[in-house]
């Protein structure tokens, strides 16, 4: 007897493997089983169909969506390269070397580097500027705003809003008060200071003194060189500060003007051409003062005074008083005319030693009448 063929259960074909179900592609159907059942391979076929049709058409999808990405990708790379032509790439390329060489720099220059950090205590210490308390003065408002200034620049201070700050610190006084009450209209937005240079003008208006210019001005007219050469063109600079639209040959001619007439002469020797060489050139010049040179003449030294009761020949008149005797007086007045400087030096000095030997033997005889 031939095997019997057992009718297929679920539990039968639960326990089949994947690869043997009837409904799965790979699965091919005995003729007697397709001739037995015609109705379920139609159908079954039927369902391999729709199924095959899903299948290509969820491909044919992702088919689609993969070309459009793919056109994407080719506009994106074509534009990538008209933007990053030949020029383009170029750039990119010298713009890579010069890294390169910057990178090469700094490594060397690291290396350079000491290991040992600088002391912090060796760095420059800028000095602060003098705080300003509101003195109505002009040189002491345009010190104050030329020290910040230069505070500024030393320090590095380049944020508007931090230099009005610093400088706001600095003032003192009066002009502390002042900037509290400006500080509340800034507030308020009643006024803008935010910039160093709206400070600086609003601090110049409020306590820069009044008629400034024509005081100096007039005091300019009246200065005049007196003293040393020095003093007046120490003068002449402060006043100068103070006036600000005179032209540079107008100073030149008033400085010019105000100086003694040696020392005018000399600047116009030398031909000065500016204020600043004018004032260069004075400064180089020694005082001189015929005045005191006149007086120094006239005043005798103590040797020229010991050396006024000698005669030029070099001897010592003798003094001759009231009880001397006529001719004692007679011989007297006779040296002295003898030695007048209308005489020969020879001359002189010969009558001054007869003229003493005359007196001694006059006062010996003298001398022995009355002794007899």
């Amino acid at each position: 007897m031939g095997p019997r063929r057992v009718a297929a259960t679920p539990a039968n074909s639960a326990a089949r493997m994947p690869g043997q179900d009837p409904e799965s592609p790979r699965h091919a159907a005995s003729p007697s089983e397709r001739a037995a059942n015609p109705e379920d391979e139609n159908s079954r076929l039927t369902d391999l169909v729709m199924n095959l049709e899903e299948k290509v058409s969820s491909l044919e999808t992702e088919i689609t969506v993969l070309n459009s990405e793919l056109e994407d990708c080719r506009q994106v790379v074509q534009e990538m390269a008209s933007a990053f032509g030949g020029s383009g790439i170029a750039d990119i390329r010298r713009e890579m070397e010069q890294m390169s060489i910057q990178i090469g720099l700094l490594q060397r220059a690291v290396s350079n580097v000491p290991a040992v950090a600088p002391d912090a205590g060796a760095r420059l210490r800028i000095p602060e500027p003098k705080a300003y308390s509101g003195a109505r003065d002009a040189k002491e408002v345009e010190n104050f705003l030329f020290d910040m200034e230069q505070y500024f620049l030393a320090a590095n201070v380049e944020d508007e809003a931090r230099k009005v700050s610093t400088a706001t610190m600095y003032l003192t006084g009066d002009a502390k008060l002042w900037w509290r009450t400006k500080y509340a209209e800034i507030q308020a937005n009643q006024v803008r200071l935010d910039t160093w240079a709206l400070l600086r003008e609003a601090i110049r208006e409020q306590f820069f003194p009044e008629n400034v210019e024509y005081n100096a001005r007039r005091a300019l007219r009246k200065l005049e060189h007196t003293g040393s050469v020095r003093d007046y063109v120490k003068t002449f600079s402060a006043l100068m500060l103070d006036i600000r639209d005179m032209s540079e040959k107008d100073k030149l001619f008033t400085f010019m003007e105000g100086l003694k007439p040696w020392a005018r002469l000399e600047l116009q020797r030398q031909r000065v051409t500016d204020l600043g060489s004018a004032m260069a050139a004075a400064e180089r010049l020694t005082d001189f003062n015929p005045e005191n040179r006149k007086d120094r003449q006239t005043t005798p030294s103590p040797s020229q005074s010991k050396r006024a009761g000698r005669d030029r020949s070099g001897v010592t008149p003798i003094e001759v008083g009231e009880t001397a005797s006529p001719t004692l007086r007679a011989v007297h007045r006779a040296v002295l005319v003898g030695t007048s400087p209308r005489r020969t030096s020879r001359g002189r000095r010969r009558r001054a030693v007869d003229a003493s030997y005359a007196t001694a033997h006059i006062d010996i005889g003298t001398a022995r009448r009355n002794s007899c």
